[in-house]
């Protein structure tokens, strides 16, 4: 896994695209340090395919030159990573879940600082969408707990200059 926040920047553009009014992101690291989960839930328009289906390379439902390798590209990342990609209905917004999970050892940095640039910069851009960060583990002590973005982005420059 050598950049989380460009697949970050990959799932918020498709709750983006799917009209989502609420997108939550969890980036969870275990209290071992060993294993790291990003959720992102929207409660945007869900799947127009089967989950099983959007995973394939070059699979898009997007008709503006996409080339259907997102998902597929960061279920890659998971899997060599020790984790895996897991894409279904979201159980708390009724939209779209997308959970990826992976051993720390294959992240190379930790990626605090690029997530809240990416959180911000999809805020500001879609103002619109309500965007509602949780942060837990020992990496991010203390927890950011349903942040505001601009609070997310204040809390993760504040932990990745400590």
């Amino acid at each position: 896994m050598h950049d989380l926040s460009l697949y970050l920047l990959e799932l918020l553009e498709n709750s983006v695209r799917a009209e989502a009014g609420r997108v939550e992101i969890g980036l969870v690291v275990d209290d071992t340090g060993d294993e790291l989960r990003l959720t992102v839930d929207d409660d945007g328009r869900g799947l127009s395919a089967p989950a099983d289906r959007v995973l394939d390379p070059f699979y898009t439902t997007k008709t503006d030159k996409k080339t259907g390798l997102g998902l597929s590209l960061l279920r890659a990342d998971a899997q060599a990573a020790g984790g895996d990609l897991v894409v279904g209905p979201s159980p708390t917004l009724g939209g779209t879940r997308v959970e990826a999970y992976m051993r720390n050892t294959h992240i190379d940095r930790i990626p605090l600082g690029d997530v809240g640039d990416t959180l911000s910069v999809t805020a500001f851009t879609n103002p619109e969408i309500r965007f509602w960060v949780s942060l837990t583990g020992d990496r991010f002590d203390p927890p950011l707990l349903r942040a505001t973005p601009a609070a997310a982005a204040e809390r993760l420059t504040k932990v990745r200059t400590i």
